[in-house]
């Protein structure tokens, strides 16, 4: 979550710069509020993460932009607020008709939630997924590492990326009850392609077992590496945003079994 939390912390400065000099607006230190300075440091950034998000789809084969299910729910997400505060605005225009401005700006609301439901939109559909890239991507370049000074003569090699809570802040009560989420990635070392099916075993620090999860059966070209997928692998978010299995503590260390045929059999 480390890089998710810096990239979201990136593309909200723009959008906190606003807000500061709308707090300088209100208390007089400024004349009107500065939109076009914070405005060119968004497009540059948005520009930066196209150009990332296009060598993430060349080099790893990533969308460059999330599912129809993740963009649904963003869309469904900013829709909601956009009712909530229409509603509000209406009927304050009604109920307060011909208060002061400095009391109910019904122009300013607009603006306001405009503004406010395009970055609902803009976190949950562009910023949030470019996070979970970054991190895959960094994830599976530590992973390609290490199997690269691993030394087997294995036809199926299984490797644990990470086991962590997707939270931003660990000690909050959501964190504290939510479950680990374990990435697990497994490499076809053969030089042809084949169905594959693995059998880990998750273990604790003291090496004790936590679970044991069948994967499902993959197809995996000669070479080819990516995230074993599971029954507990949700196929209705975008490859970034999946994981093998959950479990109630972290994954310290694991074992594996495999097996694998050649497409071609029944």
């Amino acid at each position: 979550m480390a890089i998710i939390s810096v990239v979201i912390l990136i593309f909200l400065f723009p959008f906190l710069w606003v807000i500061w000099t709308g707090v300088d607006v209100k208390n007089g230190k400024k004349a009107r509020m500065e939109w076009k300075k914070p405005s060119i440091l968004l497009f540059i950034l948005l520009l930066i993460s196209a150009l990332i998000s296009f060598y993430f789809y060349r080099n790893y084969q990533l969308p460059l932009f999330s599912n129809s299910f993740e963009t649904i729910i963003g869309l469904v997400l900013a829709g909601v607020f956009l009712v909530i505060f229409s509603i509000i605005n209406i009927i304050a225009s009604i109920v307060y008709k011909g208060a002061p401005k400095s009391f109910h700006n019904p122009k300013g609301m607009w603006i306001f939630t405009g503004v406010f439901c395009f970055t609902i939109l803009f976190f949950i559909t562009w910023v949030y997924p470019f996070g979970e890239k970054s991190s895959y991507v960094y994830r599976m370049e530590v992973a390609v590492q290490a199997l690269s000074e691993s030394e087997t003569d294995e036809e199926i090699t299984v490797l644990l990326m990470n086991s962590e809570k997707q939270c931003i802040r660990r000690k909050t009560e959501r964190c504290i009850d939510e479950d680990y989420q374990n990435y697990f990635l497994v490499k076809n070392n053969l030089d042809e392609e084949k169905e594959v099916q693995v059998r880990i075993r998750a273990l604790n620090t003291d090496k004790e077992e936590i679970k044991v999860v069948d994967s499902n059966i993959m197809t995996l070209g000669a070479g080819e590496l990516r995230l074993v997928e599971t029954e507990e692998t949700n196929d209705n978010t975008s490859i970034w945003s999946r994981s093998t299995f959950t479990t109630e503590i972290r994954t310290s260390y694991y074992e594996y079994l495999f097996r694998f045929r050649d497409p071609s059999e029944e």
